[in-house]
């Protein structure tokens, strides 16, 4: 003992033989997996959701704007809870605060998150496999949906907006560290050209949030010190015009980004003629995409690429069209010898595609040796002479598909009455089969009706003609949804919904809404998981 005490290198002798002597005991009583500290790969059904839905951008007189929700029911006892309430505005930067720190902006109410059940939007929903609806028409401020149990899987939202003369649609999009968006400039792009952009952020969370937004232009980043750090508390919503910063460029990629927190992002273009859309959230940047849903006849179509990187990208697009249309337009050639786009570093560029589509409807297929991010403007136009006139807009972007083994739901929230409805469906890579079953408001089911799609083609689905309309017996003002089922054994399909009224045009991609999300595997380490894109 006192030879331990007297030599400092045999006490730390010591302490090594005990901590070897406590890994030994750890690693003799360790769990039988194949890895020490992983946990097997698993699946789990959601019980919370939130979905945002921009306010309206058109409150006009003539103007109608609703919102629907949908989340299947999978269990016969499954129950559940779903409600809406609108998300103020924070205050305007250099406002002066009850509490200079923020500390007492936007706090989360006793029943569970920021205004939570106070000024409800229509009655709350808890069962699932009904149809919840709200008018919105009036609404200034943003609406913010929460869904428990039953009702926070499989849910899908959207928003829209008739006017007489237009139709625009906007999918009530989940919060998000980081979302993307691929849009022309303000500058021009042959014709096409914005004359606002404005991105609308929604923190409906019981967490503060920073954000700031990234642009990727034709000649490179732009940014100003109002994108940078923008702090919204908890059941806050502003805006912001990046019009400025866009002026000059033809193109633009646009990030929306958390350093704390997660935002709802919408971005809202109106374009140089007049007509405003909303702009529908793009894939994270990758390699490969797949925009569907460019909808076919005459004007333009014009493919928009962002590379966020610090190397040059080049990009190859192709079109895939409907396999019994190819033979009366489009570019055949389109298949073998791709469209080439190259992106220059941490910028944007532009391609035409109307030779590709030659009038024709179809999903643009596209690979990049480096990340990108894309999207698609379609102007509808009427020529008269020499006079063009853009008649209305819309844009695509790309989106993930149904595939298996966990994404093999979507849900189209609502079809709405006296509108013209395509769903367009595209197979890049082997054929695709699914069936889409119409469900009514009170929940009962119409007849369900299976599509086929060949591998390398588009194919478009009207109601009209396929067969495609809503359970009978219905009150047609009630309107009823879509839930698409990929079929076991089928390819990816990537899916897109375009409405049209004389002359307006939309498009709305359709991710997957799966019933179950899968959970990461988890080792051993002190790293966290937070979702976002």
């Amino acid at each position: 003992m006192r030879l331990i005490v007297e030599n400092r290198f045999a006490l730390f002798g010591l302490v090594a033989l005990a901590l070897l002597a406590l890994f030994g005991l750890a690693f003799g009583l360790r769990p039988l997996t194949p890895s020490l500290g992983v946990t097997e790969a698993g699946t789990l059904r959601p019980e919370l959701a939130s979905r945002v839905c921009p306010a309206p951008h058109e409150t006009s007189g003539d103007a109608e704007s609703s919102v629907a929700a949908f989340a299947p029911r999978v269990g016969r006892d499954d129950e559940g809870e779903l409600w809406a309430v609108p998300v103020s505005r924070a205050p305007e930067r250099g406002e002066d605060d009850e509490d200079t720190d923020g500390s007492d902006r936007g706090e989360a109410t006793d029943d569970g998150g920021p205004e939570e059940r106070r000024d409800l939007l229509a009655d709350e929903l808890t069962e699932p496999g009904r149809i919840w609806r709200a008018d919105v028409g009036d609404a200034v401020l943003p609406t913010a949906l929460h869904a428990e149990g039953a009702l926070a899987s499989g849910l899908d939202a959207a928003q829209i907006t008739l006017t007489d003369d237009a139709v625009t649609e906007v999918r009530c999009v989940e919060p998000a560290i980081g979302t993307w968006f691929a849009v022309p400039g303000a500058g021009g792009i042959d014709e096409v050209e914005l004359d606002t952009l404005t991105v609308h952020l929604t923190n409906p969370e019981e967490f503060r949030a920073t954000v700031s937004v990234d642009l990727y232009t034709a000649e490179g980043p732009s940014y100003s010190p109002e994108s940078r750090g923008i702090d919204l508390g908890p059941g806050e919503s502003t805006t912001l015009d990046v019009t400025e910063l866009v002026q000059s460029t033809g193109t633009v990629g646009v990030h929306v980004r958390t350093s704390t927190g997660r935002v709802a992002a919408s971005l809202l273009a109106e374009h140089a003629e007049g007509h405003t859309d909303w702009v529908p959230p793009t894939r994270a940047p990758d390699t490969e995409h797949v925009v569907p849903g460019v909808p076919g006849g005459d004007g333009t179509r014009r493919l928009i690429v962002a590379a966020p990187g610090d190397v040059p990208v080049e990009v190859r697009a192709r079109v895939i069209l409907d396999a019994g249309d190819e033979d009366e337009g489009g570019d055949e050639a389109s298949e073998e010898e791709p469209i080439v786009l190259n992106v220059p570093p941490a910028a944007s560029a532009w391609a035409s595609l109307e030779g590709a589509l030659g009038g024709l409807p179809g999903t643009v297929v596209l690979e990049a040796d480096a990340p990108i991010v894309a999207g698609v403007i379609v102007e509808e136009t009427e020529v008269d002479g020499d006079d063009r006139d853009v008649v209305d807009t819309a844009y695509t972007s790309a989106v993930e598909p149904l595939s298996w083994p966990l994404d093999v739901t979507a849900v189209i929230p609502e079809m709405p009455e006296d509108l013209d409805v395509e769903l367009m469906l595209g197979a890049p890579e082997s054929d695709a089969r699914i069936v889409a079953t119409p469900i009514a408001a009170d929940g009962s089911m119409g007849d369900a009706v299976r599509a086929e799609v060949a591998a390398g083609t588009t194919h478009v689905f009207d109601t009209e003609t396929e067969g495609w309309g809503p359970p009978t017996g219905i009150d047609p003002d009630d309107g009823y949804t879509i839930r698409l089922e990929l079929l076991e054994g089928s390819g990816p399909v990537y899916a897109a919904r375009v409405l049209r009224s004389d002359p307006g045009v939309s498009v709305m991609p359709v991710p997957p809404a799966p019933i179950e999300v899968r959970l990461p595997v988890v080792r051993d380490s002190m790293t966290g998981l937070v979702p976002g894109t």
